[in-house]
């Protein structure tokens, strides 16, 4: 029997019971929607992933106060006094393949106030190097001097959230600002930055100099932490090892002793991150899997029906010549196209859906081919599977005897 008439014979069939059709597909409908969002969603996450990294800086480590995980805080939430500022020079001059560092002190619970209006940013104490470091600038004015840290300068930068919150639409270059009760004069405003690694605001902070914070403002003599910025990023592991060892016998610390501070290297930013979005895209391809298993047993089920609802039309096609070959071919091909469509229509939803989660999560889906080629080919393996043994029954029928009944 001709091939071509054999898909027609086949798709007849689908057409003659709708509603079959529709129940033995939704279930793959479901199962490759599933596995397309988890596609797109999971490839979204892998570049906000690789973005975040970009942002921390590729030949960058970050030396956090505190051993714990809360970052620059010990025991019972209290600061980590033992970063000093003298170490970020140690450094420097100690380890070669350190290029720059950016040595930051942070300033909690300050509130600002312009006129009557009143927000509560980060306060960051920092120096002249931040710019090189961080790889940003700003976009208007100035940034600090190292000048103005020397003079203990009352200056201050702003992000676009802070100029959005205190100015609107109006030029905040030249305005003062009170940051608690101390008066700062706004010389720059950061480029916009977006979000940390951590998944923080970057652009609701205030930027002063760090030994205007230090001594003017917080009254302390440690810092929150050091950003280093190294020249290569070959043997990153050495390098972490050398500042470990210089750091605990700057800090006194005995052999045994846990650190008092923390080292990340965007290695760990990135391990974390995948670690995270590797556990969601195994839960949620774990739920597609089963969706489509559940499909498939009800296409094997339904097509079983189908093949003792239709014995006198097996028969009647054996009679008149109809191989066994034939017979399995069609029904094969039936629950294939049955699971092709419902494939086709689940990566649609699925994009649709991959997109309308970037929305409601703020992080974007990506669209590949491989969400295409995964919706394609697990569809049709389900369908190849699920109407195998249903194929080998109609193809055993007995002519005769299907026509009797």
């Amino acid at each position: 029997m001709k091939t071509g008439r054999i898909i027609k014979t086949a798709f007849r069939g689908l057409s003659k019971n709708k509603l079959r059709t529709f129940f033995m597909m939704i279930g793959i409908v479901i199962g490759i929607t599933a596995i397309t969002m988890v596609i797109s969603v999971g490839l979204g996450a892998e570049d906000r992933v690789m973005e975040r990294v970009k942002k921390f800086g590729l030949e960058s480590i970050m030396i956090y106060a505190g051993g714990g995980t809360e970052m620059g805080r010990g025991t019972g939430g209290q600061p980590v006094t033992t970063l000093k500022l003298s170490d970020a020079d140690i450094l420097v001059s100690q380890v070669g393949t350190i290029d720059d560092v950016s040595p930051f002190s942070r300033m909690p619970g300050a509130t600002v106030k312009y006129q009557e209006l009143s927000a509560n940013p980060s306060i960051q104490g920092v120096t002249f190097s931040y710019t090189s470091v961080w790889d940003i600038d700003v976009s208007e004015g100035r940034f600090i001097s190292y000048e103005d840290d020397a003079r203990m300068a009352r200056v201050c930068v702003i992000a676009p959230t802070v100029q959005k919150e205190l100015f609107g639409e109006i030029n905040p270059i030249g305005e003062q600002i009170r940051i608690g009760n101390v008066p700062f004069e706004i010389i720059g405003i950061l480029q916009q930055r977006g979000t940390s690694p951590g998944g923080g605001d970057m652009d609701n902070r205030i930027m002063i100099p760090l030994q205007t914070l230090m001594r003017r403002t917080a009254n302390v003599d440690y810092i929150s932490g050091i950003k280093v910025k190294l020249n290569t990023t070959e043997d990153l592991e050495k390098t972490e090892a050398t500042i470990t060892s210089i750091l605990r016998e700057r800090h006194k610390l005995a052999e045994g002793e846990p650190d008092d501070f923390r080292i990340i290297t965007p290695t760990e930013v990135t391990q974390f991150a995948e670690k995270v979005a590797g556990t969601f895209n195994i839960f949620l391809v774990l739920v597609a899997g089963i969706s489509l298993i559940a499909g498939g047993f009800v296409i094997t089920n339904i097509m079983l029906i189908s093949v003792s609802e239709r014995k006198n039309e097996i028969g009647l096609r054996k009679a008149v010549g109809a191989r066994r070959k034939d017979i399995q071919t069609q029904f094969l091909l039936e629950t294939i196209a049955v699971t092709f469509i419902g494939g086709v229509i689940g990566i649609l939803l699925g994009f649709a859906g991959a997109m309308i989660i970037s929305v409601i999560i703020e992080m974007p889906a990506a669209y590949s081919w491989e969400g295409i080629a995964a919706g394609v080919l697990f569809s049709s393996l389900v369908g190849l599977i699920a109407g195998m043994q249903p194929a080998r029954r109609a193809s055993e029928l007995d002519p005769i005897e299907a026509l009797r009944s």
